[in-house]
């Protein structure tokens, strides 16, 4: 079966093409990526046709929502959603929850199946410390049997026409092929996808059809290019070199420049969380009133919280310290909004992303059609359950765990660990000592299975390397 994702599955990289289209001017590579996503579009809408047909039927319940549509804001961190900047998440948040893991494959994967990385698989093989970096690689994807095998699948089963929205292409590499439409772009704004999302729903929904949809939007992710609008309302500075991009990475002392550059940074951070707060809002006006919507971050982003404490003690393959995702899972990166309409859901306990699967499970009247370890947060999250963080995208392996209060922050390849008491952030000398003997040795045997290299990894070919790449993953 043909993959939708442009992955080789693990041969030699194709030199040639790479390098003819590396030498191509940045506008016939954007031409390019027009029909190239079209092919991909079409070969996942077949390949999910084609199992389509094996999944066995499901009933919904009486009281199932017609209309279920989750959002996935990428990069979106927790502490910047509140009433000034993101008034329309800000009304409709349930808590901050804990993300399976610091970047995009993983999460979202751990997102669609209620289970975490080492348990679905899809994330990094390896340990090595250079890993990421320099050549750009994929974890194997979710496998397709038995089926279902997803959150979007046990919808499809149930009826529902089911649609996958992706302003770039790492979330479509991991779940295309999950849907029965899919539309991938060239890091296009919300102003292209949610639109696009919305005649195909007016569409579905004209037609006496029940959906679960599911959008990824990247307007916070690298390149980070709000309206001017949202600029000039947090007055960034458009002035200084490559604000949109990663700058001053490498030391936790830039000087006079490098301070105005993060600051303005941070500023224009804030400026896109409120540019697609707008646009949520936007949407929301466009759904029925009776829609079951979720809206989380699949990770958070860090903006220099940690820089001398993550270059003390993590080897980072970029290197960049204390900012982006993908490696150390501090607070910043480790937490993200989860945002809830239409659903019966209880506060308390610490809630993860593998929560998400199984909340809608249960409201579709199917809890135990997917084998989830998360639990459905209208049950509510039990006081003893370990949030776990995993699958490190740059450097060694990096795991995090959570016990009343407590954080723990392990990698083997470094011999390096960090503990802290929530909601303070370590400081620059933290170490292991500073937990309780019992809970540090709680949260140790909490953590799973480090990765060993035994099971293959996949590289990226051809246009889908260069699209990454323009993205700042390489």
């Amino acid at each position: 079966m043909s993959r939708p994702d442009g992955a080789d599955d693990g041969s030699a990289l194709d030199g040639v093409t790479r390098k003819l289209v590396q030498r191509l001017p940045h506008g016939v590579k954007r031409l390019l990526a027009v029909p190239y996503n079209r092919v991909q579009r079409v070969r996942a809408d077949r390949e999910f046709a084609g199992r389509a047909d094996g999944f066995p039927a499901l009933s919904p319940a009486d009281d199932a929502p017609d209309h279920v549509v989750c959002v996935v804001v990428d990069a979106l961190r927790a502490d910047v959603v509140d009433a000034e900047t993101t008034p329309f998440l800000a009304d409709r948040l349930v808590d901050a929850a804990v993300t399976p893991s610091p970047w995009t494959f993983p999460a979202v994967s751990s997102l669609v199946t209620g289970r975490y990385p080492h348990e679905h698989g899809s994330m990094r093989r390896s340990d090595d410390a250079d890993r990421g970096a320099t050549d750009l690689v994929v974890p194997p994807t979710l496998p397709t049997e038995p089926t279902p095998t997803t959150l979007p699948e046990v919808f499809a089963a149930a009826g529902y026409r089911t649609y996958g929205g992706f302003a770039f292409h790492m979330p479509f590499f991991a779940l295309g092929g999950r849907f029965d439409t899919h539309r991938v772009y060239d890091d296009a704004p919300a102003e292209e996808v949610l639109p696009d999302f919305t005649r195909w729903f007016d569409r579905r929904r004209r037609a006496g059809d029940r959906t679960c949809s599911y959008l990824h939007l990247a307007d916070l992710h690298e390149p980070v290019e709000p309206p001017r609008a949202f600029r000039q309302r947090y007055e960034v500075d458009d002035a200084i070199e490559g604000l949109s991009r990663w700058r001053f990475r490498e030391t936790a002392n830039p000087g006079r420049e490098g301070d105005r550059y993060r600051e303005h940074r941070r500023r224009l951070y804030r400026a896109a969380a409120a540019h697609v707060d707008d646009r949520l809002a936007a949407l929301r006006e466009r759904l029925p009133d009776d829609v079951a919507l979720v809206v989380v971050g699949d990770h958070g982003e860090a903006l220099w919280e940690q820089t001398a404490l993550d270059a003390r003690t993590f080897v980072d393959s970029r290197p960049a310290y204390g900012i982006d995702h993908g490696g150390t899972p501090y607070e910043a990166v480790a937490r993200v909004p989860l945002a809830v309409e239409g659903l019966d859901v209880r506060p308390g306990g610490t809630p993860s992303l593998i929560d998400v699967a199984p909340t809608l499970l249960d409201a579709l009247g199917q809890p135990e059609a997917l084998a989830t370890t998360g639990v459905s947060l209208s049950r509510g999250v039990p006081d003893d359950r370990v949030p776990l963080v995993e699958a490190a995208r740059y450097g060694h392996e990096k795991k995090a765990a959570y016990r009343d209060g407590w954080k723990l922050i392990v990698s083997r390849g470094d011999d390096a660990a960090v503990g802290f008491r929530l909601p303070e952030e370590p400081g620059a000398a933290a170490t292991r000592a500073d937990l309780p003997a019992d809970v540090e040795r709680d949260l140790y045997d909490a953590l799973p299975a480090w990765p060993d290299g035994t099971e293959p990894e996949r590289r990226v070919s051809g246009m889908a390397q260069q699209r990454l790449e323009d993205l700042g993953y390489v």
